[in-house]
């Protein structure tokens, strides 16, 4: 039996290029991902959504969902702001629709891959879900405005060592430079980054925080399906299947 493999990608667009994978991740640190898993682990259910108008049009077919988005690329006045801290803070368990960019990348088509939005809460979680279930993972680091945003890439090179760790091999000579790259994980690095600084300077430094001081405190993993973000089930371990149409690498070896 061929060892399992994971790449690196990057950006929404990237999310169509995945074909083969029986698993995409989709991480986005500052701040989307971590909105939503946060969002989801104290029971609301998640409906992403890419923009103002699909957002509004969601809403319309939910009994009393409220629309919010972190993102202020292409945000307007009928949006609450709502990052992780103001969910945390926030009594309510109403269902958000949450309009970001990360939802594109969530609802691209890949036959027969499971879509999981990850983020430093749950990156220990889903790491360990999907060296349970998977063959063929690509992580995908979300980026904002088109570029790469430094802290997204250390969270996707983060989940690709740790799934080295479980046997995994690594695809492509840009995921091996990017876990060697930002070798063992320093939190503190995404206080540093051009996004931070950003929402530092709109007055969402809470949220930063907020990021820095929660990681890997989460035990639930996220999966998109029919326009929902869900909880995924985990009562009992299931066997790992090898993705349909996935071809092993010619340097493959036997798995543990």
């Amino acid at each position: 039996m061929a060892k399992p493999v994971v790449r690196i990608d990057s950006l929404p667009e990237s999310a169509w290029r995945q074909s083969g994978c029986d698993a995409i991740v989709c991480i986005d640190v500052l701040l989307s991902a971590t909105t939503i898993v946060t969002a989801v682990a104290r029971g609301r259910r998640v409906f992403p959504a890419a923009s103002s108008g699909e957002g509004h049009r969601v809403k319309s077919r939910l009994a009393d969902a409220k629309v919010v988005t972190d993102a202020f690329e292409g945000a307007d006045d009928s949006l609450t702001f709502a990052g992780p801290a103001w969910v945390t803070a926030d009594g309510e368990v109403r269902p958000l629709v949450h309009v970001s960019p990360l939802a594109e990348m969530l609802a691209a088509e890949v036959p027969g891959a499971t879509v999981y939005a990850a983020c430093l809460r749950n990156l220990k979680a889903t790491a360990t879900e999907i060296a349970r279930k998977h063959w063929r993972v690509a992580v995908l680091a979300a980026g904002d405005a088109g570029e790469l945003c430094a802290e997204d890439q250390m969270a996707a090179a983060w989940l690709a060592a740790r799934l080295k760790r479980r046997g995994f091999g690594l695809e492509g000579r840009r995921t091996v430079a990017e876990v060697a790259r930002w070798g063992r994980p320093d939190v503190s690095l995404v206080g540093w980054s051009r996004s931070a600084e950003r929402l530092r300077g709109l007055g969402r430094g809470d949220d930063v925080e907020f990021v820095l001081r929660h990681v890997d405190d989460l035990d639930v993993v996220c999966s998109y399906a029919q326009g929902e973000l869900r909880p995924v089930l985990r009562e009992a371990p299931a066997p790992r299947k090898k993705a349909v149409g996935w071809t092993s690498p010619s340097s493959a070896v036997p798995a543990r």
